[in-house]
């Protein structure tokens, strides 16, 4: 049995990976540019957020897809992602 800096310093591997993949992933969702923001991992419910706010050029991107029409982009969007297991490592 490992100890519990060794298991913590493996969450936080794990956290970190999923940070990563989640800074890669997300932008291919939209159709204009975005920049990801804050990423938070909840321990409680086993999720992690993501912020997400269009990038400078979104505004441009999103009126030359629409034909020329004015875009107004405010705030920002936040996902929750929930983590799951495998079978291979609830053993």
């Amino acid at each position: 049995m490992g100890s519990l800096n060794d298991e913590m310093a493996d969450v936080r591997s794990d956290v970190d990976h999923v940070r990563t993949q989640l800074r890669e992933d997300v932008p291919d969702f939209f159709g204009f540019d975005v920049a990801v923001g804050n990423i938070t991992y909840n321990a409680n419910s086993n999720s992690v957020s993501v912020t997400v706010e269009p990038s400078s050029r979104a505004r441009e991107q999103l009126s030359d897809e629409l034909g020329g029409v004015n875009v107004k982009t405010d705030g920002k969007l936040e996902f929750e992602f929930r983590l799951t297991e495998t079978s291979s490592e609830s053993v």
